[in-house]
């Protein structure tokens, strides 16, 4: 099992964001010149932690192996009511590590606790890495586009 895992707070959004670019760079290189390039400006990181409160929930991963409190190395955003699962990114410097499961585990138990019952993700069918940790968690292909 990986390190701390939060909630996050205000000071954490630039380094969702940059985590975000980070594994969009590594890992969506199936979308070309768009992965390599920051997908979204500053203010939509300020934006995306304001809009994770609760009943929402936006958890993030820190590396404390190196005793940095602040060093987010992971996140996922979960939307209890709706059963929605989102965002989970993990840097690719740290990907490997059990991170990503990490938090999955801690959004599955914040849904439980919201009285979630079912979890519904989307991810790219290219994106074999996210298909890989999200089966491997139960989660299972139903053919939905979105």
């Amino acid at each position: 099992m990986y390190g701390l895992i939060r909630c996050a707070v205000a000071g954490d959004a630039q380094k969702i964001g940059a985590v975000f670019d980070a594994a969009v760079r590594e890992g969506w290189t199936y979308l070309g010149e768009l992965a390599r390039e920051p997908m979204f400006p500053p203010d939509e990181w300020d934006k995306l932690v304001i809009d994770h409160a609760p009943p929402n929930v936006l958890l993030v991963a820190i590396d404390e192996q190196h005793n940095e409190q602040d060093n987010v190395v992971g996140v996922i955003a979960v939307h209890p009511r709706e059963g929605e699962m989102f965002l989970l990114f993990v840097h690719p410097e740290h990907a490997g590590r059990g991170v990503g499961r990490a938090l999955l585990d801690s959004a599955h138990e914040a849904m439980r606790a919201a009285g979630c019952r079912e979890a519904f993700l989307y991810t790219h069918e290219e994106n074999k890495r996210a298909l890989t940790v999200y089966e491997a968690a139960g989660y299972r292909r139903d053919g939905s586009v979105r």
